[in-house]
């Protein structure tokens, strides 16, 4: 199998939410996923536990995505350049978005968001999810 179909196999499984395929078929054990920004979802999230419970948080956020288009590098990178939408608070939103797959024993192991306007998306999320209250959060410890 291409590394670029590894990436839509990923993609078909999420779009059917079939998350027990997407651990067992398509990510490394070790796998990574880093987001850029400075927003609830940002950060970087190891391991496939982590990074599929970062996939329910962003179906959550409710984005869509289009103009999806794929290529792979001569080291087998896979690239993705897509658009990204939301709407939040009577806005509208547009994410031009690139992201790279890092692939290893025929398993997506490292990923990489790249955005072209990260403001507008850590503005988006901030919109989509809030924290809790210092009380609630000191309560927790």
């Amino acid at each position: 199998m291409s590394n670029t179909a590894l990436v839509l196999k990923m993609y078909e499984h999420f779009g059917n939410g079939a998350m027990d395929k997407i651990r067992a078929e398509v990510f490394h054990p070790e796998v990574t996923w880093a987001m850029p920004g400075h927003h609830p979802l940002s950060g970087t999230m190891k391991g496939v536990d982590e990074v599929i419970a970062f996939f329910g948080d962003l179906f959550k956020a409710g984005i869509t995505v289009d103009d999806v288009h794929f290529g792979e590098l001569d080291d087998g990178t896979v690239v993705e350049k897509h658009h990204g939408h939301g709407n939040a608070d009577g806005q509208e939103y547009l994410f031009p978005t690139c992201t790279t797959y890092g692939i290893e024993d025929g398993r997506i192991k490292t990923v990489q968001v790249h955005t072209a306007d990260q403001h507008g998306v850590d503005r988006y999320m901030w919109s989509r999810f809030t924290l809790k209250s210092v009380a609630s959060r000191l309560a927790e410890d």
